[in-house]
């Protein structure tokens, strides 16, 4: 039986396309960079460092500190120079980008369904956007006030999607067991690698990111009204 459920956000409780999204972020992030370099610059230069981050898989570095790291080898910049440029960006124009969204009121209904039989729940969102970036995502997607017993941000996360460690940091963090746990997600590769750990998986069809021939195979599939009356299915956790 499960006891935890674990969300992806993007694409599954936050609908939108990820293509349209990125191309806005870049649009915006880089223009906060034009005194350093020109903006097609900037951007490979992030996809490069994050590229870093989500292959990096030392336990003792947070994928803050990989990221910047290596970025400011790459910017040729000091931390002081460059830190502020991205605190302003993510304090002024990232809240824009909800009109690449399209949120719903099933991610909330879900939520409050499974919150309220008792299910820990985890939004294990990719950890490679720092918190206010994800507390932004949140809101548009009308989660912010459910009990969440962890999000993973950049700040606090060691490991990124597809690493199979990314799942097992968060179960040994929240004392949870592969297999009392679901992951639910949209992305064949990020979300179900999760199998491998022996985590039950819920392929979510509506913005879905198919990579291809995959290791893993979905438990259960559908879309995200699909998975709202799979949750109205489950049965209350016992105390």
């Amino acid at each position: 039986m499960f006891k935890t459920i674990l969300f992806d956000l993007d694409g599954t409780l936050l609908p939108m396309d990820i293509k349209v999204f990125l191309t806005n972020y870049f649009a915006k992030l880089t223009c906060h960079f034009t005194d350093i370099d020109d903006p097609s610059v900037i951007q490979r230069k992030v996809l490069a460092s994050t590229e870093v981050m989500v292959r990096d898989n030392r336990p003792d570095k947070t994928n803050q500190d990989v990221f910047m790291e290596d970025f400011f080898v790459r910017l040729k910049q000091p931390a002081e120079r460059v830190l502020p440029l991205f605190e302003n960006f993510y304090n002024q124009e990232f809240a824009e980008l909800i009109c690449c969204t399209s949120p719903t009121p099933l991610a909330k209904e879900i939520c409050q369904e499974l919150a309220e039989k008792g299910y820990r729940l985890v939004l294990a969102t990719n950890p490679i956007f720092p918190d206010v970036a994800t507390s932004h995502r949140m809101r548009w997607a009308g989660i912010d006030n459910i009990p969440w017993e962890m999000v993973t941000t950049y700040e606090h996360c060691h490991y990124c999607k597809p690493n199979p460690n990314y799942y097992k940091e968060i179960l040994e963090r929240i004392g949870a067991k592969p297999a009392e746990t679901l992951m639910v997600g949209n992305d064949t590769l990020e979300d179900l690698v999760a199998k491998k750990l022996g985590i039950k998986t819920y392929l979510v069809t509506n913005n879905l990111i198919d990579h291809g021939k995959s290791s893993y195979d979905a438990d259960f599939e559908g879309r995200l009204e699909d998975f709202l009356n799979y949750a109205k299915t489950l049965p209350k956790i016992k105390d």
